[in-house]
């Protein structure tokens, strides 16, 4: 229907066509009629050249169309309101298309626009390159955080390292270095990520670098004056009543600068002595351990890595506490995923991980009625969690953050070491450790590997 009347033109080109050279051959003998022989050839070749013409009309059309399409020119337009209706149809649907893909460029320059003015504004330096280097996206923040200008390859960075184009191409996807750099006398610490993937026929690198070195210095600080609070704290509980019993019993043997020899020996005197003396060496232990405990936070062991059985290892834990649970009336459960799961790590700290939370669990359940703790694992092997979990009193919400901190406890007794301690092995096992807990229903380590 739409090129009904495109047929119809072409049907009677043809008729015209094969009725005019039949009229040529009827005047053709005719010696009078000259003229109209002459004008019959005249208009058959007339129709033929027109005939060639229509029929080329749509393939002029379709390649001003397909260039359009080329190019990428959307500013095209069919005119669809001549007189001649025969390509109207042809017309509204070429410029149908011509505005869709308009519509679609735009959209992508709003996009790019976006992309563009986001990668801008986003803290993190981006670069991208291809497998020759050269350079398809550099944000403001690269070029602020290396100091550097417009540049089209990355062997132009060399100036900020001998070794950091190198490192560009070296660096693998999904895998996060922290790399050290000297800009201008400025030291940069950088969160390096990088990722790969394909446009088309190229391969691109997209790498991601943060610096992190305020971040660190930060929690630096942060983690030296939490420490100093609790060497101050503690110190000072020690010191104190050191000093005020040695005023004291120098008082009992001095006045005013003078010795009082006739109070010496008095019963009285010599009991105070004694009693200030127990003290103060009491005190003394006291700080001494607390110094002891410091250095075994601080002089732990390098790992010694090994496979090994997860059942052996809980296996040993529930055996090293079996009679306390039973004293303590604590259900102990495991939950394994399989007996053959194992675990790669140093077995020795391990143990001492989980024998420090296991031993903050039944501290927890003192004033719990039904009592349980269990121990389990993910469903990897090598195993990559242990999830330690109790129902005991759990933490309040205002100190969980803290739990980690050097000497910091909430018992009255505790050192304030084991949670910390623990959270040193993990660090270097690569690991971590996590606290959730719900006061007075749940508390829950999880050690990641």
């Amino acid at each position: 229907m739409i090129y009904k009347r495109f047929y119809v033109w072409i049907i009677v080109q043809i008729i015209l066509l094969a009725l005019t050279p039949v009229l040529f051959w009827l005047v053709f003998s005719k010696e009078y009629m000259v003229v109209t022989t002459y004008s019959l050839l005249f208009l058959w070749a007339i129709q033929i050249v027109f005939l060639i013409w229509y029929i080329n009309k749509t393939n002029r059309d379709l390649a001003r169309f397909f260039t359009a399409f080329q190019y990428q020119d959307s500013t095209l337009v069919f005119n669809q309101h001549k007189k001649d209706k025969t390509f109207q149809n042809l017309h509204q649907s070429f410029n149908g298309i011509i505005n869709a893909f308009g519509k679609v460029k735009i959209e992508k320059e709003k996009d790019f626009i976006f992309f563009q003015n986001a990668i801008e504004l986003v803290g993190i330096g981006l670069l991208a390159f291809d497998h020759k280097g050269n350079v398809r996206l550099c944000n403001k923040a690269f070029k602020e955080l290396f100091l550097v200008k417009e540049f089209q390859n990355i062997s132009e960075l060399n100036s900020i390292d001998g070794e950091f184009p190198d490192f560009l191409f070296r660096v693998k996807t999904g895998t996060q270095k922290l790399q050290k750099y000297l800009v201008k006398n400025r030291i940069l610490k950088l969160a390096v990520k990088a990722v790969d993937f394909r446009l088309e026929e190229d391969c691109i690198k997209l790498i991601a670098f943060q610096d992190i070195k305020n971040a660190i210095d930060q929690g630096e600080m942060d983690a030296m004056h939490k420490l100093i609070r609790v060497f101050t704290h503690e110190i000072m509980n020690s010191v104190s009543p050191i000093s005020m019993l040695s005023g004291s019993l120098i008082d009992l043997y001095e006045k005013n600068g003078d010795q009082a020899c006739k109070e010496l020996l008095s019963e009285g005197a010599i009991s105070n002595t004694l009693m200030g003396l127990k003290t103060i060496r009491k005190r003394s232990k006291g700080l001494i351990a607390f110094v002891d405990e410091y250095k075994n936070l601080t002089q732990l062991p390098k790992p010694h890595f090994e496979l090994f059985s997860v059942e052996k290892l809980f296996s040993h834990i529930d055996t090293l506490f079996k009679e306390e649970f039973t004293s303590e009336k604590i259900e102990f459960t495991t939950h394994m995923y399989g007996s053959d799961q194992e675990l790669i790590a140093d077995e020795k700290l391990i143990s001492q991980v989980l024998i420090n939370l296991i031993r903050n669990s039944i501290e927890a359940l003192k004033s719990t009625e039904s009592k349980s703790i269990s121990i389990s694992t993910g469903q990897g092997n090598p195993v990559n969690f242990i999830i330690i979990r109790d129902n005991g009193m759990g933490i309040p919400d205002d100190v969980i953050d803290t739990i980690f901190t050097p000497f910091f406890t909430t018992k009255e007794k505790g050192s304030g070491i084991g949670l910390s301690l623990s959270r040193q092995i993990m660090r270097l096992h690569g690991g971590t450790i996590a606290a959730r807990s719900k006061p007075g229903r749940l508390t829950e380590f999880s050690l990641q590997f």
